[in-house]
């Protein structure tokens, strides 16, 4: 037996010795060719998907909240709960410096290389089973536009960053420049999105043959409807550094706010509009974000919830009074926020602070139940109702003139026990105010990990109207800058303005685009920033009242964890010193740093 087990031994040894060349040459079983990739539908499109899941459309993050609200922080619109949230405290930019470039960074060039190397081996197979030319140019398109995008994404936090459009080769040597590329102007970069949007527009069919989940050709007027609008402010409002590498000359100005006009103006020949499905005004807009692939959606993020394929915003954004949730009030609203949404009557939210500051006591009801509906789908405030339940965040009672600040019972009211102090702890000592826009109220109750399937909205035709109007307004069409914000207007239930300005503009991007990343970036481009984003959040300390069932409200000036501070320099994010040593013709850095 044992000289059986030898001889077998021994033949599995010639055997292998044998077929050495051949074993070598071999691919990998557990992994698919890099060759068969581009000869073959499915797996051509597996990479794509792979593509489209690394372009950052939105941050969803993880374990801290922070991570799918950095936006909301740096624009000033929430914070988070936990003082303990690392980065999420520097909503000051002190985290920009030469060695670091902040919470909403985006240096993303070995996703480029995978796209151009995705363009290039696509282009050049010439048979790809079960995929004929015109879906081929497609696929391609659609890389296309993915590059644009993550370029769009960093020249609006660097400015000037290398344009690479081929696959770099691995260098032989360290000693190699090869990859030493410098960077290209501003405006270059924003002229090459100009030219591919314009290419891409041409190839790419509608959503009924793309499908959702994947770019159409009213995505990417959507996309150029954005950019562009942009490329017109960086022209108008700032201001050439850098031997051309920041900025663009003020008198491209109108030829780009004139290309964002034109695809803004495209995009309703989609069949897109603004959603009106139901009557009331508040729900209407609610549901905007959560009744998904309506008409208004031209792009989206998708998620279903299931096998990972979810998110955490509604597990920390949820709230709740009592046990009813693990985690939850995550994003605090900041009380400018809300004074920021007007009332229906055309009085102006701003008035509601001096009421605040008062001796008055407050029926938070009652105050804001006229206010613009998008407040009422956007906000929880002090009593609110969420999925059947008031969501309370006083830190006392008074009864009988005595303050109780204990979670003890004093008794009913409105059919729900009410404790002396709000047992949902979570949502105390912050604002008193927090985010209902994207949560499913339908749906009752919270999320568990990564199980949130609400898409994310890239592109909404609310937003493209908004481009249109800004546009418009720029290039001397005062009336039909008019006329697209008050079709915002009219379907939020807000009176029709009768002459639009500027800070109208501002105003109806602010309350339409709330909480949608759009606010930090708009400030930056229109150079308003160190204004606006130095200034002081703040929110309210309340205490209920059980005789008058009234809150005593305490404003607190300053819910920050540090003094907001935005300097000139912040317009552009830091190349970094890390990838100026790696590559020296990053240099220079920008200015400031």
């Amino acid at each position: 037996m044992k000289n059986k087990i030898i001889l077998y031994l021994l033949a599995i040894v010639f055997i292998g010795n044998s077929c050495q060349d051949s074993i070598l040459d071999r691919e990998p079983l557990d992994k698919i060719a890099e060759s068969a990739v581009f000869t073959s539908a499915p797996l051509v499109n597996a990479n794509l998907n792979s593509l489209y899941a690394n372009t950052y459309f939105k941050y969803h993050g993880g374990g801290y909240v922070y991570e799918f609200m950095r936006e909301m922080l740096l624009g000033g619109e929430a914070r988070d709960r936990g003082d303990w949230y690392g980065q999420a405290n520097y909503v000051d930019h002190q985290l920009m410096t030469s060695s670091d470039d902040g919470i909403v960074s985006l240096w993303q060039y070995s996703h480029i290389r995978n796209i151009n190397e995705f363009i290039e081996k696509l282009s050049a197979s010439e048979n790809v089973s079960g995929m004929d030319d015109d879906l081929k140019a497609i696929r391609i398109a659609e890389a296309r536009f993915l590059r644009a995008f993550t370029y769009f994404e960093m020249v609006k936090r660097y400015g000037g960053v290398p344009l690479i459009t081929e696959a770099q080769d691995i260098p032989e040597s360290e000693t190699d420049s090869t990859l030493y590329v410098s960077r290209n102007s501003e405006q270059e970069i924003y002229d090459f999105i100009d030219a591919e949007t314009e290419a891409i527009i041409q190839i790419l069919p509608d959503a009924s043959t793309m499908g959702n989940g994947r770019v159409n050709k009213y995505a990417v007027y959507a996309f150029r409807s954005r950019a562009m609008l942009y490329a017109g402010s960086i022209a108008k409002y700032g201001e050439v550094q850098l031997n051309g590498l920041l900025g663009i000359p003020s008198a491209e100005a109108q030829s780009y706010y004139q290309k964002s006009y034109d695809a803004s103006k495209e995009i309703a020949n989609g069949g897109y509009a603004l959603y009106n499905a139901e009557s009331d005004k508040a729900t209407n807009y609610q549901m905007l974000f959560l009744d998904e692939d309506n008409v208004e959606v031209i792009f989206a993020e998708k998620f279903n919830g299931l096998d990972k394929k979810g998110h955490n915003f509604s597990k920390f954004a949820w709230p709740g009074t009592e046990t009813r949730v693990t985690w939850g009030a995550e994003v605090m609203v900041y009380l400018e926020v809300a004074l920021d949404y007007d009332y229906i009557d055309g009085r102006s939210g701003q008035d509601d602070r001096s009421l605040l500051e008062s001796d008055q006591l407050v029926d938070f009801d009652e105050l804001w139940k006229d206010k613009d509906p998008r407040f009422h789908a956007s906000v929880i405030y002090p009593g609110a109702m969420f999925a059947g339940y008031p969501i309370y965040c006083h830190d006392g009672t008074y009864v009988d003139g005595v303050l109780n600040t204990q979670q003890e019972l004093v008794g009913e009211y409105n059919g729900f026990e009410w404790f002396a102090k709000s047992p949902w702890s979570r949502f105390q000592d912050r604002t008193c105010l927090t985010i209902k826009k994207f949560l499913n109220e339908p749906l009752g109750t919270q999320v568990k990990d990564n199980e949130d399937d609400v898409d994310k909205i890239i592109y909404r035709y609310g937003e493209v109207l908004l481009n249109q109007a800004e546009a418009a307004f720029e290039l001397n069409k005062p009336g039909e800058a008019l006329a697209a914000i008050n079709q915002i207007r009219e379907r939020a239930g807000m009176p029709a303005l009768e002459t639009v300005t500027f800070d109208d503009i501002v105003h109806e991007r602010d309350v339409e685009l709330m909480f949608e990343d759009h606010k930090y970036w708009d400030y930056r481009r229109w150079r308003i920033a160190e204004e606006k984003l130095s200034e002081k959040r703040g929110g309210m300390k309340v205490y209920f009242d059980w005789d008058t069932k009234k809150y005593e409200v305490n404003v607190v000036d300053d819910s920050d964890r540090r003094i907001r501070y935005f300097g000139s320099q912040h317009y552009y994010m830091p190349i970094k010193i890390s990838r100026i040593s790696n590559n020296p013709n990053l240099a220079p850095e920008n200015p400031g740093y």
